[in-house]
């Protein structure tokens, strides 16, 4: 995405059957910027406050994933290189509620489990797959497709990125439990949501996530654990 930013008319042409009021967010939301950079103001919080050190995935492994997945968005490969791993599980813990960054290894797993849903029969209706990976990023889709890319979850909730084509390449969705991608980006890239994260905790303020519907979430620090509580 360029600094000429998202162009209304487009979004609403791109997807139709979302909102005006989702619409409008996308168009307000965070936009991009850099991985690295946010990453870096975050993990000095981060490594401060939990007594945590942060580990990046090797270009070999990243280079794996994608030969087994898809190809990732230039952000997702940014992301990997700064964080891949943490010295405690419980610097991984880093959305609200509870969503825990994948390790490389993980999102193969999880993946791969999304493509053998998309062959069995049992898992529901076939799709045509092709067709979904032709449409713009960011569209509702009824199937775990190729180029959604699972990089953290929460038990079931899954958010991933959106490989696919179009001005919102990158951005950032949830798999619900027991449901389908049905809703608009809950961001506009990885970076906007890194912002947002560092937002919340260098100025010990709510930040919004949507799962089954928007909440507000609080940061504290409760010992050496990153706990969010949900405000009304």
């Amino acid at each position: 995405m360029t600094k000429a930013d998202l162009d209304p008319a487009e979004i609403e042409n791109l997807w139709p059957g979302y909102g005006a009021a989702e619409v409008k967010r996308l168009i307000k939301a965070t936009r991009p910027s850099s991985v690295t950079r946010q990453w870096g103001r975050l993990s000095s919080i981060l490594t401060a406050n939990l007594g945590v050190e942060y580990f990046g995935a090797t270009d070999e492994a990243i280079e794996a994933a994608e030969a087994s997945t898809c190809r990732w968005p230039t952000e997702l490969r940014e992301l990997y290189r700064c964080v891949e791993r943490a010295d405690h599980r419980r610097g991984m813990l880093l959305l609200p509620p509870q969503f825990e960054l994948m390790p490389v290894a993980q999102v193969e797993k999880r993946h791969e489990f999304w493509v053998e849903a998309n062959r069995n029969l049992a898992f529901g209706r076939r799709i045509d797959i092709e067709a979904e990976m032709a449409k713009p990023a960011g569209t509702a889709a009824g199937a775990m497709l190729p180029g959604f890319i699972p990089f953290a979850n929460d038990d079931a909730d899954t958010l991933f990125v959106d490989a696919r084509s179009g001005p919102l390449h990158g951005c950032v969705n949830l798999w619900p439990d027991a449901d389908v991608a049905r809703r608009p980006p809950i961001w506009r890239s990885l970076s906007a949501m890194l912002e947002d994260l560092v937002f919340a905790l260098e100025r010990n303020t709510t930040m919004s996530m949507r799962l089954t519907g928007w909440s507000r979430y609080q940061p504290y620090v409760e010992g050496d654990r990153l706990v969010w509580e949900a405000r009304a």
